[in-house]
């Protein structure tokens, strides 16, 4: 797969997402969020990134020369409006990401996982985040976003699938609110 095709692939998995946020998968969201931000520490130290934040290019720092087409990348964010200013923010880096992770030439460290996988798993469970106060917010729940780093040596979380992702929210639903919340509720 070329870059280009890369980034047209992760652009149309986020022109499917349904930006509005209902909250009965807040749960599984803040999962793929803390997962995140274990990805993300683990390439922002093989790469020595000092960015204060877990949102940002990693692309620039693996390959500056590999960017997504400016015109896939507009789009993207114009369609992400409604996911907010957070959504808009990182959907650029998703893309540019996509770029670099399939340019000819590029070679990962060994081990690390796609770092973008989980906020994609996140926007296309149930729309966006927004952070607020030194948190990421999701509906019913809250993730701090101090100390992200530290998160680089915890343990993966398993089982990202839609079966496993839907257990966390049921669960979670039930042991905050006494019942399964869901998308008739």
């Amino acid at each position: 797969m070329t870059p280009d095709d890369s980034v047209r692939v992760t652009a149309a998995r986020l022109s499917a997402v349904d930006w509005r946020r209902h909250g009965y998968r807040s749960w599984s969201k803040a999962k793929l969020m803390l997962e995140y931000f274990r990805r993300m520490a683990q390439w922002a130290e093989a790469y020595g990134c000092d960015e204060p934040v877990p949102f940002f290019d990693l692309a620039q720092y693996v390959d500056p020369n590999v960017r997504a087409d400016p015109a896939v990348v507009d789009e993207a964010v114009r369609l992400a409006a409604e996911g907010g200013w957070n959504a808009q923010q990182v959907v650029p880096f998703i893309l540019h990401w996509a770029a670099v992770r399939a340019a000819p030439g590029v070679v990962f460290p060994e081990g690390l996982e796609d770092p973008f996988e989980p906020l994609l798993l996140l926007f296309e469970r149930d729309g966006g985040f927004h952070t607020s106060n030194g948190f990421v917010e999701m509906e019913f729940l809250s993730v701090p976003l101090a100390k992200w780093r530290q998160r680089a040596s915890r343990p993966p979380l398993a089982g990202m699938d839609a079966a496993a992702l839907d257990e966390v929210d049921r669960a979670g639903s039930v042991r905050q609110f006494g019942y399964v919340m869901g998308p008739e509720g």
